[in-house]
């Protein structure tokens, strides 16, 4: 029987939450990933920290040790990569992306890295960008039936270009074009200046504006440093041809036949840290450029559906411009 077409979405931040607690034990099978995750575990014992699959297999989710920068970064990483390998025995995967934290997933997810180096780039950077102040502010600029509001998001863009024109100590940006949600990062300042002004919204349960936990300023100039510093630690990170189409943070496709491994790990260690990530373009390019049978939003979790729906009910992908018709369609799956 012929496999579905898929392309795979991996998640970044914020998608190992309580009710992914055992989600690695749940899906971990033999293999590469296998084999760096007890190399990852090994190290953190040598550190005297605790590993990742004791902090997997605790009995309650406790925000200040699941939420810790590099615990997330990692328990994510391994997580996406062990159902990536499962997803792959239903689905024929001919395209990865990543939000943010899952364009370094996405690397290794396509064959451009091995398992082992892969974690080696997730720990380095998420230790980077623990040393930069600031944080990260979620915003929706949809409503309930995921249509765009432009009046929201015009409000949106003049408190940020507000905060812009009062100089550095009020920084903010654009962090990730995440379907119909933004997310702003800045300084401190700036934070708690968009966490006032922004226009109050609720989404369903979720109210909006509200700060993520345990998030830098990423994808903002603010991470100057980390991108120097990356540059120069992750040099000789073995990034070679991906196996399978992958798709950058601008939308770009990196074929298995002519992307330059070296361009690759330029952009991860530099453009990917200090411009804006735009997921939204990544989804445009999968749905436009393979026309897949599914979007296929991998675990932990599922923070990619919605997102992924807005911006197939934007692009009015295959006729869909509902809500429910895009529920009932099938065409973006987490599983």
């Amino acid at each position: 029987m012929t496999k579905p077409t898929a392309v795979l979405l991996c998640p970044g931040r914020g998608s190992y939450g309580k009710d992914e607690l055992g989600f690695l034990a749940r899906t971990l099978r033999p293999g590469p990933v296998a084999e760096a995750l007890a190399a990852c575990d090994a190290w953190r014992q040598e550190q005297s920290r605790p590993t990742l699959s004791s902090i997997d297999g605790a009995e309650t989710f406790r925000p200040g040790l699941h939420l810790e920068g590099q615990n997330a970064a990692e328990l994510i990483f391994f997580g996406t990569l062990a159902h990536a390998e499962r997803l792959r025995e239903r689905y024929e995967i001919v395209a990865v992306a990543g939000n943010s934290l899952g364009w370094y997933t996405a690397l290794p997810a396509a064959g451009a890295l091995d398992p082992t180096a892969g974690w080696r780039l997730v720990a380095t950077m998420a230790a980077l960008q623990q040393q930069v102040a600031g944080g990260q502010v979620l915003m929706t600029t949809v409503g309930d039936d995921w249509q765009a509001n432009l009046p929201l998001r015009v409000a949106v863009d003049a408190v940020v270009r507000a905060l812009q024109d009062r100089g550095d100590e009020w920084f903010c940006d654009y962090s990730i074009l995440l379907g119909g949600h933004v997310v702003l990062a800045g300084t401190e300042a700036a934070v708690r200046e968009l966490l006032t002004r922004l226009p109050k919204v609720r989404v369903g349960d979720r109210e909006f504006p509200f700060r993520l936990a345990g998030h830098g300023p990423f994808h903002t100039r603010l991470c100057a440093s980390t991108a120097q510093q990356a540059t120069t630690m992750l040099a000789d990170l073995p990034i070679g041809m991906p196996q399978c189409h992958l798709i950058d943070g601008f939308g770009n496709v990196h074929t298995p036949w002519s992307a330059d491994p070296r361009a690759l790990l330029d952009y991860t260690t530099n453009a990917q840290v200090l411009e804006t990530f735009d997921f939204t373009a990544c989804v445009r390019a999968a749905m436009r450029e393979f026309a897949p049978d599914v979007l296929l939003c991998a675990g932990p979790g599922s923070s990619l559906r919605a997102p992924v729906g807005h911006a197939v009910l934007a692009e009015g992908w295959r006729g869909l411009r509902d809500k429910q018709a895009l529920f009932a369609s099938g065409v973006v799956a987490t599983e």
